[in-house]
């Protein structure tokens, strides 16, 4: 057998050349020398053909290597082509885009947009130190995100969580940048990131917002035209409660007519003046006495302000001289009871009598058309189905700025009925009512014509007697309990609101009834419904 030239390499390589060549000799077999290693022929030849074997492997592996390197080049060279690509897509869209972690870490690949979107470059960096956090809030925003990618733990689905994220971005620049948020899966499934999303919503806010005081401004002045009897005595009592001379006042008179003035500024769409009179009751209403005095002097000037722009809302519509009309037929009602007055003077006094009675009164249906136009109003705002049904007699008729301040009260009526009675449609279906509550008014006259009596009736809830007496500790009969809602401060709601649960609504309607020497009664039954009363003088002309 020969041997290659490479195995003889490799013994020379390993052995003493003395040996190698003995080594060599053996595996000849010449000599007659015995064989130490009669297999290692075979070995060997089996080594021999494996070495060839691989170094065939070798060079084919080499030229697999070159081959895939060319491809693996033009592979980077085509994804590097497509990144640019879709970063110059994504640059141009002037949307701020970059990726954060389930540990808050936003990724080094974003859109150019966020450098100026979000005043910084956000890679490497914690989400909630791009938008500008404080600790307190970066933290509560990495507990969101652990929430997040907590997956299936979780049973609340990503949109609903993400919602608990900031929504804006405090743009030094005062631009409006809102925040989205979109959900990035790897193929198992598994959340993998999340996709902040920066947009300069700047524009869109101020456009929807011009819509918006344009929208606003139309109702105000439609709901001014409407009635300009009660924005007058609105303007008027506004003036006389918040802009006269400065006096001390005991604290529930002055939160009575506060109460009122913000219902009524509420129904002109005057949500600048509702608010701070809503901000002059918290403060009257708190532990802490406060002088009416001084708090209607720190008022007095932002007042004046908006009383002067509620004023101009009149002029726009009728004219500069609106304001001084009064409540007119064809003359300024004064200059017609200045008449009446005069005839009497002169001693007619029953030409006077049916003068005041037939030319000057004006009929109590007239006069209610506010607190119907009102009604109507909160039960839209309240998202809410009301019938209404008005008195169809004129008879009964009274001198009306006697009952000024009572007609103007009923706005808390009003409220209170959209608030209480009404029911949801469902409820009232299940009990057998129309899905609409239904609201009558009615005006007759009692003893003897010299009293009219109005009532009020919902078929709505009726009053809650239960939480009623649970709150006062009371042992009275219902009847007598039920009046307590009119007492100041009394309310069967748990919370206060911007527009009820202080109890002052119902004592400032009282309180009107009162003044005028009249009484005011309620009968309510759980589920039937509620029946205000209100019996009142009638009074034909100036006292």
């Amino acid at each position: 057998m020969s041997l290659t030239k490479k195995l003889a390499r490799q013994l020379r390589r390993h052995f003493p050349p003395a040996d190698a060549e003995a080594i060599a000799t053996e595996m000849r077999g010449q000599g007659g020398a015995p064989r130490l290693l009669s297999n290692l022929p075979a070995i060997l030849r089996d080594i021999d053909t494996a070495y060839a074997e691989l170094d065939s492997r070798v060079k084919m592996a080499m030229r697999n290597l070159d081959l895939s390197s060319t491809e693996l080049t033009e592979a980077n060279a085509r994804l590097e082509m497509l990144n640019s690509s879709m970063t110059t897509v994504l640059d141009s869209l002037g949307v701020g885009l970059v990726f954060f972690d389930e540990k808050g870490l936003c990724s080094n690949v974003y859109s150019k947009a966020c450098l100026s979107l979000l005043e910084s470059e956000p890679g490497g960096r914690h989400v909630g130190d791009v938008l500008g956090l404080d600790a307190d809030r970066r933290d509560q925003l990495q507990g969101l995100i652990d929430v997040v990618f907590e997956g299936d733990t979780t049973i609340f689905p990503f949109e609903d969580l993400m919602r608990l994220a900031p929504k804006n971005f405090a743009h030094s620049r005062g631009l409006t940048v809102a925040l989205r948020y979109r959900p990035m899966y790897a193929p198992s499934g598994r959340l993998s990131s999340i996709l902040l999303i920066a947009e300069d919503i700047t524009k869109e806010e101020a456009s929807r917002e011009e819509i918006r005081l344009k929208e606003a401004r139309i109702a105000r002045m439609l709901r001014i035209a409407k009635d300009k009897m009660a924005f007058v005595g609105y303007l008027r009592k506004m003036e006389a409660v918040l802009l006269g001379t400065p006096t001390e006042r005991p604290h529930d008179e002055l939160s009575r007519d506060l109460h009122t003035l913000k219902g009524m500024s509420r129904f002109f769409h005057l949500n600048a003046i509702a608010g701070i009179i809503h901000e002059m009751e918290t403060v009257l209403g708190g532990e802490e006495k406060v002088s009416t005095k001084e708090m209607l002097e720190v008022c007095r000037e932002a007042i004046s302000t908006l009383f002067a722009e509620a004023k101009g809302y009149g002029h726009e519509i009728w004219g500069n001289n609106f304001e001084i009309q009064e409540e007119v037929v064809t003359l300024p009602l004064r200059y017609v009871t200045d008449f009446g007055i005069e005839l009497r003077k002169q001693g007619a006094q029953g030409l006077a009598f049916r003068f005041f009675q037939k030319i000057v009164a004006q009929q109590v249906r007239e006069l209610l058309i506010p607190f119907e136009t009102q009604l109507s109003f909160f039960a839209v705002m309240a998202e809410k189905d009301i019938s209404i049904t008005m008195p169809a007699s004129g008879q009964v008729k009274v001198f009306a700025p006697v009952y000024k301040t009572f007609f103007e009260s009923l706005v808390h009526i009003a409220r209170n009925i959209v608030d209480h009675a009404a029911e949801p449609p469902e409820a009232r279906e299940a009990a057998g009512k129309l899905p609409a509550l239904n609201v009558s008014v009615d005006v007759g006259f009692g003893e003897f014509n010299s009293k009219m009596v109005i009532t009020i009736a919902d078929d709505g809830a009726g009053i809650n007697a239960d939480a009623l007496r649970e709150k006062l500790k009371s042992t009275e009969s219902h009847e007598d309990l039920i009046q307590h809602v009119f007492d100041a401060k009394v309310s069967t709601r748990e919370s206060v609101s911007e527009d009820a649960g202080r109890g002052i609504g119902l004592d400032a309607v009282k309180a009107s009834v009162v003044a005028l020497g009249g009484t005011a009664r309620v009968t309510s039954e759980k589920g039937a419904g509620t029946v205000f009363t209100f019996t009142l003088p009638i009074v034909w002309e100036p006292q």
